[in-house]
């Protein structure tokens, strides 16, 4: 019971949060821009509350989150900062699917195989070309990373 406790206050938040910190290392790195990383809804309730370097963090507890950058970047830079997401959740799902394989037995490979799950699924639903449905939550109407990249590339 208090391994799923964990995993739905700390774990999974965290994990929209590294996706999203993914996204704005993408842009950090392409581009001079600054990138405001969101855990929450972009709201005047959310926040700067650190930042390191050129990242602005803006956290509330959540289950939703968003990269903003300043200013505009090249078709190059925007792929860049737009693939960033998705592959950081491939790359912490092979992670802890290494970790689940590899680490210990129990209760912390149970929570290692969830932690692979939810960023394998971020990472699917986060690719796949399409618009968000309404039972997205936060994410209703809005464009996945995968269709924002789709739309550059065609332009």
């Amino acid at each position: 019971m208090l391994l799923i406790i964990i995993f739905y206050i700390i774990i999974a938040p965290t994990c929209v949060l590294l996706h999203e910190i993914g996204h704005g290392l993408g842009a950090v790195f392409a581009s001079k821009n600054h990138v405001h990383i969101y855990l929450g809804s972009k709201s005047e309730k959310n926040k700067e509350i650190f930042r390191l370097g050129r990242l602005h963090f803006h956290i509330i507890w959540s289950y939703i989150g968003f990269a903003y950058w300043e200013g505009e970047l090249s078709k190059r830079q925007r792929a860049i900062a737009l693939i960033g997401g998705p592959l950081m959740s491939l790359l912490l799902a092979l992670l802890f699917g290494l970790l689940t394989l590899l680490g210990p037995r129990g209760d912390m490979q149970t929570l290692f195989w969830w932690i692979t799950l939810v960023n394998f699924f971020q990472f699917a639903v986060t690719i796949i070309p399409m618009k968000y449905p309404r039972w997205m939550w936060g994410y209703s109407g809005h464009p996945s990373d995968g269709l924002q990249l789709l739309r550059l590339l065609k332009n």
